[in-house]
């Protein structure tokens, strides 16, 4: 699964939201097993007895919450987790808050705006997210441009083999340079 392929399930879930189904579908898009999944629904996978509320060990607790303020909520349950969760979502479908415990990076983003974060969760499909604090932001988001760009070229070319892929890097690599040069003589007229 790649980048493109998550984002899009993203977009499918959100402009198909259902409130009952959401929490499980959203585990389904980064291909958590559909039976651990299946289990959480009907219950015997729950950890969490509360209404409104899911918890996964050591991947997930999620709250629905309608009457008190979500950053406070968030705030509380993060202090009181009791099985390694790795992240704690609180949303009214509104807002969607979500609270990375093994980083402490945050997410505090309109619900709609999800599929645009599809990174965030990346590491339930096993993909962690690379410190880029010294990075400069346009930097980073070139390289999630490239990724992109990678993964298309990528889905009309099926070729495997190692020429391809070095000779498809070495292209991007070049067009990035293209780039940078060009923004910079821009950067000088300007």
């Amino acid at each position: 699964m790649n980048a493109s392929e998550i984002e899009k399930k993203l977009l499918d879930l959100i402009s198909n939201f259902n409130k009952e189904t959401f929490i499980y579908k959203l585990l389904l898009v980064y291909n958590l097993p559909k039976a651990t999944i299946t289990r959480l629904q009907k219950g015997t996978a729950n950890l969490s007895k509360n209404e409104g509320e899911v918890s996964l060990k050591k991947k997930l607790f999620f709250r629905e919450e309608y009457k008190e303020d979500l950053h406070l909520t968030i705030s509380k349950i993060t202090k009181k987790i009791k099985h390694d969760q790795r992240f704690v979502i609180v949303t009214d479908y509104k807002t969607f808050l979500a609270m990375d415990t093994k980083t402490g990076a945050g997410l505090d983003i309109p619900f709609k705006d999800l599929p645009k974060n599809y990174d965030f969760f990346l590491p339930w499909a096993g993909m962690e997210k690379a410190a880029h604090q010294e990075e400069n932001p346009a930097d980073v988001k070139a390289a999630v441009k490239m990724a992109r760009l990678f993964d298309e070229i990528k889905k009309d070319n099926p070729d495997n083999s190692l020429a391809f892929i070095h000779e498809l890097n070495v292209f991007l690599s070049r067009l990035l340079f293209c780039l940078q040069k060009d923004l910079y003589f821009y950067s000088i007229i300007y």
